[in-house]
């Protein structure tokens, strides 16, 4: 199966020059996947109705090619690119008016068990045995992370419209974190052309978050996000 939906860049998910923003394409993401996983009947509130467990997304990473405008319209397509014993990715494009491909994505979940706290196996799930794998449109790998971030640059506390269904805090909200501590100016004179953000723990409404950055060549920022001494993310910018 495969989800197509066709959309315009609103106001909400543009950025300061009127292009579809960095946050705007990962918060489009997250969309697509948890609708394709409405429609293969393994949403979040299915699953916690059916198994009281949920999805996690563990890691996603992001090329960025082109950009869309403001007004302009794009189209989504989300499917299931692999299944593992404990893990389920989506791949999602983004495309504009013309086909051309302007992002592209690949996220890996696990289902948690609320019961037992832990993974499940997901050949548990009554719906997994229906699942369609399709061939990804272009190959993503996800990176070790050679570079180890030790510069404090930002402090954030968990809000509540930071919690999702979860009641974690939303894996897009780490997005908004990190960007938010490159200025207007930064973001304009070195575009972003891939991301990788890896969901090592969560964290909740109230923890206070420490960010930590370095630097790692011209092209390459790391990021480690920790919630009381506890590695909570890390994430990897190229320019």
């Amino acid at each position: 199966m495969k989800l197509i939906k066709h959309q315009r860049v609103s106001a909400s998910i543009s950025d300061a020059d009127a292009n579809f923003s960095v946050l705007g394409i990962f918060q489009t993401i997250q969309d697509a996947v948890t609708e394709l996983l409405g429609r293969l009947k393994m949403d979040n509130p299915t699953m916690r109705k059916q198994y009281n467990a949920v999805w996690l997304f563990t890691r996603n990473r992001v090329k960025l090619f082109n950009s869309i405008l403001w007004g302009d319209e794009f189209t989504v397509t989300a499917f299931v690119s692999s299944i593992t014993n404990a893990t389920l990715s989506v791949d999602v494009s983004i495309k504009n008016a013309d086909g051309v491909l302007c992002a592209y994505s690949r996220v890996e979940t696990c289902a948690l068990s609320l019961t037992a706290m832990r993974i499940l196996r997901l050949q548990t799930l009554d719906a997994i045995a229906a699942v369609t794998i399709e061939k990804p449109e272009i190959e993503i790998a996800f990176t070790k992370f050679d570079c180890s971030p030790t510069t404090k640059v930002d402090t954030v506390r968990v809000g509540s419209t930071n919690i999702d269904f979860s009641q974690h805090t939303n894996n897009v909200e780490y997005i908004r974190f990190i960007l938010n501590t490159y200025t207007v100016k930064e973001q304009h004179d070195r575009p972003i052309r891939e991301i990788e953000i890896r969901y090592i723990s969560q964290s909740y409404e109230n923890n206070v978050l420490t960010i930590y950055k370095q630097n790692c060549g011209n092209d390459k920022d790391v990021f480690l996000l920790k919630s009381a001494d506890k590695d909570t993310v890390k994430c990897e910018l190229l320019f």
